[in-house]
């Protein structure tokens, strides 16, 4: 028994929204129906009737939503974009639905999701219901593009959207464009393992801070150069969740060289949300963010006459050491600097294990090689591995201590377009000699 006699023979049960097969039984009509349009450039009678079946009530009012041309695509085309798209994180359009009522309902394709208060009511509380008239109206002038009106959304347009109505009310605003949203996210991430960060903005940028046991300090600087754009009333200073925030400007990423993103950011001031508007290819996201109030952080710096000890190296050469001794069972760094040899000495103490790799000071891959003292300190793993883990993301690493045994390390991240970025963490030793 194929679907159409399933649904409308008078003894057969049909599947109700509470049937777990339900959605797959759904979605094989629709499939049906779209596959004879297809071939005979019309809904047959019996079509009609096996949707009439399925939706009752709900598709006669989005037949006539579809037959009054109410259902519009907008995209960034000129002109009404047909092939289907593979899922609905791929779609390159929207489609708006004009109510009865003359409410504008948008809706993103191959998703089954309204905002009206019947699709809230009937589909979501009730569960009387699969879907209502606006998400039915826009699939049926999907498959029959004659009936699908279509807006081009050209680039003015999508700016013009982007912008809060009053920018003047902001004391920040910034802008980015996709070369340097990159760099961004990896510097981001790469400070991404305590949940909450502080955010300070001032003329000369922006820095994000976080702390871990009071012994660990991580921070990125970006330059206001590296924004398409960076409007600051004053200075601001407030926390939020970095993780979320990551995600966020992870949220829509570019499948293509072609594909275009922007991200801009407002900010009020205390009390107020973090506001990130993304772009992609003419699809919006708006994201508001929950600020929280900020907590003294320690006054980790290392001051220019207090530095006792400074190398510069190439990143791959710590990178190459570290990750192939590291023991599995390592908690203990031991890290040596000094006049005499070894020069330059890294020491993993595990279970089972004690391992020294010392360094040449005059190597290839060291650029600056700067020791008035020896100096002996020992750090937990925990703290150290993340200041580690960051190397990739630069070529350039410059290791700092001061008498107090506080270890420094900067690096320099090179954008695109001749920006430079910096990430620095501030480790506190536990042991020093």
């Amino acid at each position: 028994m194929n679907s159409y006699q399933q649904v409308i023979d008078p003894g057969f049960r049909s599947p109700t929204v509470y049937d777990q097969k339900y959605v797959d039984f759904v979605d094989n009509v629709l499939k049906e129906v779209a596959d004879d349009f297809e071939r005979e450039k019309q809904f047959s009678d019996q079509n009609l009737l096996k949707l009439h079946k399925l939706f009752d009530g709900v598709f006669e009012r989005a037949l006539d939503l579809y037959e009054q041309q109410r259902v519009t695509q907008i995209s960034t085309s000129n002109a009404i974009i047909t092939e289907p798209c593979k899922s609905a994180n791929e779609a390159s359009w929207l489609l708006q639905v004009r109510g009865h009522s003359g409410a504008l309902y948008t809706l993103f394709p191959e998703i089954n999701y309204c905002t009206c208060a019947a699709f809230r009511h009937q589909v979501l509380t009730d569960r009387s219901a699969f879907t209502c008239k606006h998400v039915l109206a826009a699939w049926l002038a999907s498959v029959d593009n004659e009936k699908l009106l279509h807006q081009q959304l050209i680039q003015k347009q999508l700016q013009t959207n982007m912008m809060p109505s009053n920018t003047e009310d902001y004391m920040l605003v910034a802008k980015v464009g996709l070369t340097n949203l990159k760099i961004i996210i990896e510097l981001l991430k790469a400070i991404n393992f305590i949940e909450i960060a502080t955010c300070l903005g001032s003329e000369n940028g922006l820095k994000i801070t976080i702390e871990h046991d009071k012994c660990l300090q991580a921070s990125v600087y970006f330059p206001s150069t590296v924004f398409d754009e960076f409007k600051l009333k004053e200075d601001v200073m407030f926390s939020l969740s970095l993780k979320i925030l990551v995600d966020c400007l992870c949220m829509f990423w570019p499948t293509s060289q072609e594909d275009s993103v922007a991200v801009q950011m407002f900010y009020k001031g205390t009390g107020y949300p973090l506001s990130i508007i993304i772009e992609e290819d003419g699809i919006i996201t708006d994201c508001s963010l929950k600020t929280l109030e900020v907590e003294e952080l320690l006054d980790f710096h290392i001051e220019t006459e207090d530095i006792v000890n400074k190398v510069v190296l190439q990143t791959e050469l710590l990178a190459a050491v570290t990750m192939a001794e590291l023991d599995p069972t390592c908690r203990i760094v031991e890290l040596r600097f000094s006049p005499e040899k070894p020069f330059f000495r890294i020491g993993l103490a595990g279970m089972g294990s004690i391992c020294h790799i010392d360094l040449p000071h005059d190597n290839d891959l060291i650029n600056t090689f700067q020791c008035t003292k020896t100096v002996t300190s020992l750090f937990m793993l925990g703290h150290f591995k993340p200041a580690i883990n960051a190397l990739s993301c630069a070529s350039k690493v410059s290791l700092r201590t001061n008498n107090s045994g506080l270890l420094c390390f900067q690096y320099m991240v090179k954008t695109e377009d001749g920006n430079t970025c910096y990430m620095e963490f501030y480790v506190r030793f536990f042991i020093m000699n």
